[in-house]
């Protein structure tokens, strides 16, 4: 038995291009030994010049699908090939996570490897296999690729459930599980629209990492572990 994961609107993108002459952007890229458009959009350095973008609250944390990344490519649920794994971003891009992937350890190489992944649409290792496959398309897609048209998806404003409840549901249901990529605000009404389920696992927003984990490991001890 599969599961699939989704990392949806993820706060993932290159530097819009609306915002590439902007005197303050490319200072920032200036001081890296970057130009604009080799740079991800990134709040910590660009939140002066993100005043004019639509939704910029849920935008410019590439760090949150960094760590998620590490953290899914690292589980055992991931390594014997029981998970699949997507990252949909912000601006309707899809990511597909091929098997046995091993995302650099450090966020410069992981930033070069996005970028690379923008220009070129596909990455593979050295033996030709696929690791990362870019593309245009919404949560919708990923489901209709899969063969289901729902999932299970975690907001602060679904359902009270502990994670062991959630994980059961995961497995039982629809086997596919949805968790936001963005800081902070909600998901899209389109996005909402596919959850099943919708369950909350604590009152206060929690990271998407630790969300992503404690799942795969409750998934893992009715899969896994079980056995």
């Amino acid at each position: 038995m599969k599961v699939t994961f989704i990392l949806a609107e993820a706060a993932l993108e290159p530097i819009p291009s609306s915002l590439r002459k902007d005197a303050r952007i490319i200072k920032s890229c200036k001081k890296l030994g970057k130009k604009p458009d080799k740079c991800l959009l990134d709040k910590s350095l660009h939140y002066w010049a993100m005043d004019r973008l639509v939704d910029k609250e849920k935008r410019g944390r590439p760090d949150i699908a960094y760590h998620v990344m590490l953290d899914v490519t690292s589980s055992p649920l991931y390594k014997s090939g029981l998970l699949d794994f997507f990252v949909h971003t912000y601006n309707d891009y899809i990511i597909k996570v091929g098997n046995n992937v091993r995302p650099p350890r450090t966020y410069v190489r992981f930033e070069g490897l996005i970028l690379d992944l923008f220009e070129k649409k596909i990455i593979k290792d050295i033996n030709g296999n696929v690791l990362l496959e870019l593309k245009r398309g919404k949560v919708k897609d990923i489901l209709s690729e899969i063969g289901t048209s729902s999932a299970v998806g975690f907001d602060v404003n679904g359902e009270l459930v502990t994670y062991e409840h959630a994980a059961k549901q995961i497995i039982s249901g629809q086997k596919v599980f949805i968790v936001g990529g963005f800081p902070t605000g909600d998901f899209s009404i389109e996005t909402s629209s596919l959850f099943a389920k919708k369950f909350s696992l604590a009152r206060e927003m929690l990271e998407a990492d630790t969300v992503t984990c404690r799942l795969i490991y409750e998934i893992e001890k009715v899969l896994l572990l079980a056995k």
